[in-house]
C-alpha cells in the first residue's frame, strides 16, 4: 500500500547524533510513512547502525563511495512512492507530531505547494535557542533573495507530484545552500509555501556543521542569488545584477566608484513594485536597504575624509 509520508533521510558520518534522529522518525505520531535512508558510502560504525534498524518501514539505499547529500537526496526523491516528502537531516530530532502537523496541514489545504515549521536551535552547551521564519508565501520567497533565514530544510515537507511533474532535483554542484537553490527552482516552477507556527524540530548545531565553514559562504549564496535575480528583477542589465551581487554579499569588495553603481542598481530594484512569483516586494525592498546599509556608511566615510582633507 501506498505510505502517506516519504521521509528522506542522507546519511554519511555524524554517528554521535544519528540514533537519536532515527529514532525521532520511527516514533512518529503518524506511522504511516516509509523511511528512506541512504547510506552515502558511511563508515563501517554508521553501516552497522543502520543495519541494525528493525522496522518494515525502512528502505535502506546504499551508495558504494560516497557521492554527496545532493545525490543522495536525489536519490531518496526518486524512489520517494508517498504522496508528500519531508525532508531530514542525520544529526536533527523531529518532534513527534511533526509528520502527522505537517501532512494533516498539507492535506487540507491542497492549494500550498510545501510548509515549513518554527525550530528549536540545540547548541553544544545543551541551550535551546527559538528559531523563527516566516509564515507566508511571499514573506518566504522574498527572504530567499537573502537566502538564509528563508526555510529551514529539514523541516520541509512538500508535494510529490509537484517535484516529478516539473523534473526538480538538487544541484550537485552546490556543496551547500543546495536547499535554498531547489527551493529557488520550485518558485520558479511555481511553488507556493507556508511555514507552520508549530517547532517541529529540534536543529543541532556543532562541530561537523557543514554550514561553520564560511569559507565559500558568500560564493555559494551569490550563485543561489543569481538564480533568483532575472525572476524577481527582470529589468535590470545584466551589469546591473552583477553589481547587485556583489552588494549582497557578506564580505563586500570593490572599488568606490563600483560600489556607487552598485547602489544605483540597488535603488533601481527597490523601484520594481510588480509581484512575479508571489514574492513580497516590501521585505525585498527591505533586504536591499540592509545589503545598503554598511556601503551607505562606507561612502558617507570617504566623503567626510575628503572634505577634512579639501
Amino acid at each position: 500500500m501506498q505510505p502517506k509520508v516519504s521521509v528522506i533521510f542522507p546519511v554519511h558520518t555524524r554517528e554521535a547524533y544519528l540514533q537519536a534522529a532515527i529514532d525521532s522518525i520511527l516514533q512518529q505520531t503518524l506511522t504511516d510513512f516509509e523511511f528512506i535512508i541512504i547510506d552515502d558510502g558511511s563508515a563501517p560504525p554508521v553501516a552497522a547502525m543502520l543495519d541494525a534498524i528493525d522496522d518494515p518501514r525502512v528502505r535502506l539505499i546504499r551508495f558504494p563511495v560516497n557521492l554527496g547529500v545532493n545525490a543522495a537526496r536525489n536519490a531518496g526523491l526518486t524512489h520517494a512512492r508517498a504522496p508528500y516528502i519531508a525532508l531530514m537531516d542525520s544529526d536533527d530530532v523531529a518532534m513527534p507530531e511533526r509528520l502527522a502537523t505537517q501532512w494533516g496541514w498539507l492535506q487540507a489545504h491542497p492549494k500550498v505547494t510545501g510548509c515549513g515549521s518554527m525550530a528549536i536551535k540545540l547548541l553544544p552547551d545543551g541551550r535551546r535557542v527559538d528559531m523563527r521564519y516566516p509564515r507566508t508565501d511571499g514573506h518566504i520567497k522574498a527572504m530567499l533573495l537573502w537566502v538564509d533565514g528563508a526555510l529551514l530544510n529539514p523541516t520541509a515537507m512538500f508535494r510529490t507530484d509537484f517535484v516529478r511533474k516539473h523534473r526538480l532535483f538538487y544541484d550537485a554542484n552546490l556543496s551547500i545552500d543546495h536547499d535554498h537553490a531547489f527551493f529557488v527552482a520550485m518558485v520558479k516552477a511555481g511553488a507556493t509555501f507556508v511555514s507552520l507556527e508549530e517547532q517541529l524540530l529540534l536543529y543541532r548545531r556543532h562541530a561537523e556543521n557543514v554550514t561553520n565553514d564560511e569559507s565559500r559562504h558568500d560564493d555559494e549564496k551569490t550563485n543561489v542569488r543569481t538564480r533568483l535575480l532575472p525572476m524577481y528583477f527582470p529589468e535590470l542589465t545584466g551589469e546591473e545584477g552583477r553589481l547587485m551581487l556583489g552588494l549582497l554579499r557578506r564580505q563586500v569588495s570593490m572599488p568606490l566608484r563600483e560600489l556607487c553603481r552598485a547602489i544605483a542598481a540597488a535603488d533601481k530594484a527597490m523601484r520594481e513594485t510588480r509581484s512575479f512569483y508571489g514574492e513580497d516586494r516590501t521585505e525585498i525592498n527591505r533586504i536591499l536597504e540592509r545589503s545598503m546599509r554598511h556601503p551607505l556608511r562606507i561612502l558617507s566615510r570617504t566623503g567626510q575624509e575628503r572634505s577634512g582633507s579639501a
